[in-house]
C-alpha cells in the first residue's frame, strides 16, 4: 500500500510489497502523485467532503467524486513532474494490482478512486486545461460548505419548532387540567419562556 498522512511535516508511507512491485520510474510516479496530495492539501478538501456526506447522506456521490478529481489532481501533477503520462498510468495501475484485496486506509491513496479511468486519461492527451482539477475541486467544496451552512440553520429551526411545540404543549394541559402552579407565571418546562407580569389595574410599578 502507499498513501500520503497529512501533518507538519507530512508523511508519505509506502509498503515494501508495494515498492517491489514498481520500478524506478514508477516508485518516483508515484511519490510524485502522493506529495501531490500533500502539497495540495487535499486532505482538507476530502475532510469537508466526508463530514458533508454524512451530516447529508443525499450527498454521498458528491463525496465520492471529489475523491476522483483528487487522485486526477495528483495523477496530473505527477505526470508533469516525471515528464512521461505513461509511467504514471503504469504506476497506478501496477500499485492498484499490488493493494487489490488490502483494506484501504482513509487517507489519500494512489490507489483510490476509479482506478480504470484513471489509467484511461493518463494515457491520453493531457488536458487542455491543467486548473480544471483545481476548479472542480472548488465547486464541490463550495457546495459542501453550502450544505453543512444549511444543514445548521435546519437544526436551528428544528430546535426552535421543538421548544415552540414543548411550551405550547404545557400550555394546553395546563389549561385542561390547572394546578397549584398555575399562580405562576415563570412555572413551565425547562427552556419555556413566561409572558412577563402585566399590572393590575390601578397599580403602578417604580
Amino acid at each position: 500500500m502507499a498513501f500520503a498522512l497529512p501533518g507538519a511535516p507530512g508523511r508519505i508511507v509506502v509498503s515494501r510489497g508495494m515498492l517491489r512491485r514498481l520500478g524506478d520510474a514508477e516508485r518516483e510516479a508515484l511519490l510524485a502523485h502522493e506529495r501531490a496530495h500533500l502539497r495540495g492539501r487535499h486532505h482538507v478538501f476530502q475532510s469537508v467532503w466526508r463530514l458533508t456526506a454524512a451530516l447529508n447522506p443525499l450527498l454521498r456521490p458528491v463525496a465520492v467524486a471529489g475523491n476522483f478529481v483528487l487522485e486526477r489532481w495528483a495523477d496530473e501533477e505527477a505526470a508533469e513532474r516525471v515528464g512521461d503520462r505513461t509511467v504514471v498510468a503504469h504506476a497506478v495501475g501496477r500499485a492498484a494490482l499490488a493493494s487489490a484485496g488490502a483494506s484501504r486506509p482513509t487517507a489519500l491513496a494512489a490507489t483510490g478512486g476509479v482506478v480504470p479511468q484513471r489509467v484511461r486519461a493518463l494515457l491520453a492527451p493531457p488536458p487542455a486545461r491543467r486548473s480544471l482539477p483545481l476548479l472542480a475541486g472548488g465547486l464541490l467544496l463550495a457546495v459542501c460548505c453550502a450544505s453543512l451552512a444549511n444543514a445548521a440553520s435546519d437544526s436551528d429551526r428544528m430546535l426552535d419548532s421543538a421548544q415552540r411545540a414543548l411550551c405550547t404543549a404545557h400550555a394546553d394541559t395546563t389549561a385542561a387540567a390547572p394546578t397549584d402552579h398555575d399562580d405562576d407565571p415563570g412555572h413551565g418546562p425547562p427552556g419555556c419562556c413566561a409572558a412577563p407580569d402585566r399590572p393590575k389595574h390601578g397599580e403602578r410599578h417604580f
